[in-house]
């Protein structure tokens, strides 16, 4: 079932970031004790820091800053029925948007995304799905999240090092504590070593090759 769209916005010490302030402020509030954590915070600080400089810089980064915790919006870590992990972020321009393996409405179908629709079709039937925007999948509990919230453009994995790995499975585990069970997707041999932060007496941990051609 859809969730209602929170009317609060986040309560963390955005004065202390810059880059990343738009994108925490949509976060659903059941998120904020995990992104508020001493811990948390001073690598989302660091992480800012970076990515601020790198703006500076001229660099272009994806997905567009308000989005990078679009995965974030619509539901509390206890309502999520659906993890599916990814790696980081597209790296081609107008293709991220802040949910694993989505593209914006009109952008052509990844071939990932591609491939995981001929599964969901040879599984359900209907017709292949015109568009690649995840945002419904999100709508209904699904957690579409990148281990890497970021990249640059045209470089991926450029942001393998910023340290957003420590704030991802920090969220993974808030999932995983708070959850009363639901269905981790873990494709490719990446996805499947946060295997170890699921407990599979509780949650269906489900594993499978990577979708990637």
């Amino acid at each position: 079932m859809q969730q209602n769209q929170p009317d609060t916005v986040s309560v963390l010490s955005l004065s202390q970031l810059q880059y990343l302030a738009p994108a925490l402020a949509p976060v659903h509030p059941a998120w904020e004790d995990v992104l508020k954590s001493p811990t948390i915070f001073a690598r989302l600080v660091q992480i800012d820091q970076q990515l601020g400089q790198q703006a500076a810089q001229g660099k272009t980064l994806f997905p567009p800053r308000a989005d990078i915790f679009n995965a974030l919006r619509t539901m509390a870590p206890a309502d999520i029925k659906v993890v599916i992990l990814g790696q980081d972020p597209y790296h081609g321009q107008g293709e991220a948007m802040g949910l694993s393996f989505s593209v914006p409405p009109g952008v052509r179908i990844p071939p990932s995304l591609r491939n995981i629709y001929k599964e969901l079709v040879a599984d359900l039937g209907g017709g292949m799905p015109a568009s690649g925007d995840l945002t419904h999948w999100a709508e209904q509990g699904v957690l579409l999240l990148n281990s890497v919230l970021s990249v640059e453009m045209d470089k991926a994995g450029s942001h393998g090092k910023l340290g957003w790995q420590t704030v991802t499975d920090a969220l993974i585990d808030a999932v995983n504590l708070q959850n009363p069970g639901c269905v981790f997707l873990l494709w490719g041999n990446w996805a499947q070593t946060k295997a170890e932060r699921i407990d599979a007496s509780r949650h269906l941990v489900l594993t499978a090759a990577h979708p990637l051609p």
